[in-house]
């Protein structure tokens, strides 16, 4: 799906400008252009990339292709950015990535994405937005509303992310072995979600600080102060997201160590009814054998002389342990 948002030099906004009127509106110096491509196709990619606005082919390669971290390049007539966006999966502590490819002109900004983004449908929706700001401050100020709304959602997103690991922390000690399967599965989940947060964000926030700090010719000096905003918000998400790495690995050694105190506690309990039956199993085997003439047995109070034998170990051995606190 190919939308385009096109606002005249004169302020009159169209919205859905017909994909036929795309290649005369770029044309026009003084109008700002938007245009969302959802999950395109190649010739969509063909059409519009290079045919319309003849970007370079290896930014075309690499916005037809996923990129796996966030990156920037110029092309000085626009950049090239790919950015990410973090989605919860299907369960609690399964976190997703999405890629954004942008091209950034000096009044075109053209976005790519494979899944709908709430941070572009809500200004795509806000017509109202557009008159006064938005694409009338130009496509640098347009793309800064979305990178810092999707911002906003990545901070609620790591606060439910960290809510939902103490939760998992405060679980472990208190599900009982039979559903230690499905913890170990929500535990390393989680690791590896923390670990694609780290991915995702560290590259992006080094890409804001570019945005920020770095002359390019498609970002006025007025809006590099707003870029600088986001970094800094980005700068605190990653020192959160460091804490959540460190609090994800100790959650993953408590699990191993309580594990391991549960197999200790089990092969106690074995030993203990091994020690009991071993001088019982000696004593059983000595006086089991086929002898011709056995007097302790052959006497009337044998048998139950034996039997007080094995209760008397059994109790003594019992106490002992309990003495010993392994009981």
């Amino acid at each position: 799906m190919i939308r385009i948002f096109y606002r005249h030099a004169s302020g009159s906004l169209v919205r859905n400008l017909p994909q036929e009127q795309l290649a005369a509106a770029t044309r026009d110096e003084n109008a700002t252009l938007w245009v969302d491509m959802v999950n395109p196709t190649q010739a969509e990619y063909h059409e519009i990339l290079h045919t319309v606005f003849n970007f370079h082919p290896l930014a075309i390669e690499d916005a037809a292709n996923s990129i796996l971290v966030p990156k920037i390049n110029d092309y000085r007539r626009y950049l090239f950015l790919v950015t990410h966006s973090v989605y919860y999966g299907t369960e609690p502590v399964d976190l997703t990535s999405s890629e954004m490819d942008i091209f950034l002109g000096p009044n075109f900004l053209v976005t790519i994405h494979d899944r709908e983004m709430s941070s572009v449908d809500e200004l795509w929706q806000d017509e109202a937005f557009h008159q006064n700001e938005g694409l009338a401050q130009g496509p640098a100020m347009l793309l800064y509303e979305i990178l810092d709304r999707q911002v906003d959602r990545f901070m609620r997103l790591l606060d439910q992310f960290e809510t939902e690991l103490e939760r998992l922390g405060d679980v472990i000690f208190q599900r009982t072995g039979a559903s230690d399967e499905g913890l170990l599965d929500d535990i390393l989940t989680a690791k590896s979600s923390a670990l694609r947060l780290s991915r995702v964000l560290n590259p992006q926030r080094d890409l804001m600080y570019r945005l920020a700090h770095n002359e390019y010719s498609t970002i006025p000096a007025s809006a590099r102060v707003y870029y600088a905003d986001i970094h800094d918000h980005m700068v605190r998400m990653a020192g959160l997201v460091d804490g959540m790495q460190a609090l994800v690995n100790s959650t993953v050694d408590i699990y191993l160590a309580l594990a391991n105190n549960r197999m200790n506690e089990i092969m106690k309990v074995l030993t203990i009814v091994t020690s009991i039956f071993i001088p019982l199993s000696f004593l059983t085997g000595v006086y089991g054998m086929n002898f011709e003439f056995m007097p302790e047995l052959t006497w009337r109070w044998g048998y139950p002389l034996l039997w007080i034998v094995f209760i008397a170990i059994a109790v003594t051995l019992l106490r002992y342990f309990h003495k010993w606190k392994w009981l």
